[in-house]
C-alpha cells in the first residue's frame, strides 16, 4: 500500500499551522505526590517532533516514556515547562479548549485497542468524527472508506470480538487517523501483537508518518519494530540519554 492510498477525508476544520515542528517540549519537569514528598519522574526534558517523521521513544519500563507522551498529547499537565503543539501552547488553553484541540488535532493509539464492544468496526473508527459533530451516517461512511484502505473493507460491519488482534489494532489506527490529526501518539501499539501483525501495524503507521502535515510518536520497548523509525530517542530515569540505535540500552 502506498502512502497515497492512506488518503483521509478531513472534517471541516482549519488547516494545521505551518511551522517547522509539529510539537515540542522545553524544560519539562513532572512530579507526582509521594507521601509527604514529591517524586520527580521527568527531569527537564527537551524534545521536538518533526512533520513527516516517525519518532520512537524507547527505554526501560518506568523511565517516563508514557508520562512524556501524555504531556505532549495534553492528557497530563506537566509540573513545569512549555508544551507546544502546532504552534499552540497547551498550558495556555482552558480545559474546554484543550479537549477540543485534542479531539481535532491529536490521534491516540494504545496497546489495548479500547474499542467499544457493541459498535461495529466502522462505528468505532468514526468516533472522533461523531464527537466533533459529524452526522453518524456521514462519519461511518468516511470511516468505512479508510478501513477499506487499511485492508478491512470486508470487516467494517463486524464487532471487535469478531476480529483478530491485528485487525482490531487496524481499527484503532483508523480511529486515530479518521479526523486527519497533525499529531498521532502511540503507546506500545505492537506489544499485544505477534511479529507479523506488529510489522503490518507499523507499516501502516510508517505510511501515515510520511504525510508532511503529520508527526507520529511511538512509545515502545519492542526492538522488533525499531527499523520503522525515522528517529529513535532513548530515555532512562526520566531523562533523554541519546539518539539513534546505539543509544538504546538493552
Amino acid at each position: 500500500m502506498s502512502v497515497e492510498a492512506l488518503s483521509i477525508e478531513s472534517p471541516d476544520i482549519d488547516s494545521p499551522a505551518r511551522i517547522d515542528v509539529a510539537a515540542s517540549v522545553r524544560d519539562v519537569v513532572m512530579e507526582f505526590p509521594n507521601g509527604s514528598e514529591r517524586l520527580r519522574v521527568l527531569h527537564g526534558i527537551d524534545l521536538d517532533l518533526a512533520y513527516g517523521q516517525l519518532t520512537m521513544l524507547v527505554g526501560p519500563s518506568g523511565c517516563g516514556k508514557t508520562t512524556l507522551l501524555s504531556i505532549l498529547s495534553g492528557t497530563l499537565s506537566a509540573t513545569s515547562g512549555d508544551i507546544t503543539v502546532m504552534g499552540e501552547t497547551l498550558g495556555a488553553m482552558k480545559d474546554g479548549e484543550l479537549v477540543t484541540f485534542r479531539r481535532r488535532r491529536i490521534g491516540f493509539i494504545f496497546q489495548q485497542y479500547n474499542l467499544i464492544p457493541t459498535l461495529s468496526a466502522s462505528e468505532n473508527a468514526a468516533i472522533p468524527l461523531i464527537a466533533d459533530g459529524v452526522p453518524w451516517e456521514d462519519a461511518t461512511r468516511r470511516a468505512g472508506r479508510l478501513l477499506d484502505q487499511l485492508g478491512l473493507g470486508a470487516h467494517i460491519d463486524k464487532l471487535p470480538r469478531q476480529l483478530s488482534g491485528g485487525q482490531q489494532q487496524r481499527v484503532a489506527i483508523a480511529r486515530a487517523l479518521t479526523h486527519d490529526p497533525a499529531l498521532v501518539v502511540c503507546d506500545e501499539p505492537t506489544a499485544a501483537l505477534d511479529a507479523e501483525a506488529g510489522r503490518a501495524v507499523m507499516g501502516l503507521l510508517d505510511e501515515a508518518a510520511e504525510d508532511p502535515r503529520r508527526a507520529v510518536l511511538v512509545v515502545t520497548h519492542d526492538d522488533r519494530i525499531y527499523r520503522f523509525a525515522d528517529r529513535i530517542v532513548s530515555m532512562e530515569d526520566g531523562r533523554i540519554v541519546g539518539e539513534g540505535i546505539d543509544a538504546v540500552r538493552h
